[in-house]
């Protein structure tokens, strides 16, 4: 990209990291810890850092920090490197991704809204299947990843598209991993909602919800405000 980004001209003093490479490296280590200790906990329970623990644990304080400086150096990133880009690199392309970013961004929140702040951390019981958990059962983990998908290209460099794929990967990788936990505790009723619904979006199954939808005359998202956990 252009040699003089935003974040290159508020840096500090030459002396010292500038503050887009400092980001980049917060966001990029946090990722990468947070892929491992998922690994680690498949592996071995004692290890297990998602779905998260206890409020109030160290293990649970450890993985909210390591998740938000990822998600945040990320989209801080992302959203320079788009806003500091030279006029005519910002082709109809990637004015089109940073836009359905915009969108998935809207969504995101949305559905966080839908699952309510506690079952957010993992504190609240009641196992979701209607309004938005009929067209995924990960709402939220599939529009952040559309989101920092479409943002991560839109931004069109080494760092910042590296980094949002790494948060994409997290965010794959925490869908992949609550399913033993749900399965536990939610037992046959969630391998039936497992069975019929897709992890993330699935056209097939869009296309069936949509004629279900139009066949019963009820609102998409209706009955979306439920606790998943």
């Amino acid at each position: 990209m252009d040699s003089a980004s935003l974040t290159d001209r508020i840096a500090c003093p030459q002396t010292f990291m500038p503050i887009d490479r400092i980001l980049t490296i917060a966001g990029a280590m946090s990722a990468l810890l947070l892929i491992a200790g998922m690994i680690a906990g498949r592996t071995n329970s004692a290890w297990r850092i998602w779905p998260a623990p206890p409020v109030g644990s160290v293990k649970s304080f450890i993985f909210w920090t390591l998740f938000r400086t990822a998600n945040i150096a990320a989209l801080v990133i992302a959203v320079e490197r788009v806003v500091s880009a030279p006029f005519n690199a910002l082709t109809p392309f990637r004015v089109g991704l940073a836009g359905i970013a915009f969108l998935a961004g809207i969504a995101y929140v949305y559905t966080l809204w839908s699952l309510g702040r506690k079952a957010t951390y993992c504190q609240a019981s009641g196992l979701a299947t209607e309004g938005v958990y009929r067209w995924t059962r990960n709402p939220q983990y599939s529009t952040a990843i559309l989101a920092f998908t479409t943002l991560g290209l839109a931004a069109w460099s080494l760092d910042a598209t590296g980094l949002a794929g790494a948060v994409v990967l997290v965010y794959a990788m925490m869908a992949r991993t609550e399913e033993p936990w749900l399965e536990a505790r939610y037992g046959t009723a969630y391998l039936k909602y497992k069975a019929d619904v897709p992890r993330f979006f699935n056209a097939r199954h869009a296309v069936s919800e949509v004629r279900a939808l139009l066949s019963e005359k009820v609102p998409a998202f209706a009955g979306g405000h439920r606790n998943k956990r």
